[in-house]
């Protein structure tokens, strides 16, 4: 009785997981809005005004933290994609 419930767990695992597989594949990044991070230039201006947001909030404080962030954020949109 045991190993029929384990395996019954199991084939239902196993169906769950190749469910999920199969709808991650047919997936559209650009239906959920990340197509830009297929820009690496982008990508990496985003994580340089995080980085420089988080080492000048060590000397301005943690309140300046995200407003720097936008800033930054607002900058790399303009250069990459001509918005903010």
């Amino acid at each position: 009785m045991k190993t029929s419930r384990t395996s019954l767990f199991t084939a239902a695992g196993i169906f769950a997981m190749s469910l999920f597989a199969s709808s991650a594949q047919t997936a559209n990044a650009g239906g959920l809005g990340l197509d830009w991070l297929s820009n690496k230039p982008y990508v990496e201006c985003i994580k340089q005004a995080r980085m420089l947001a988080d080492v000048s909030s060590i000397v301005r404080g943690a309140v300046y933290r995200e407003a720097s962030f936008e800033q930054g954020r607002h900058q790399c949109n303009r250069r990459y994609y001509g918005h903010e």
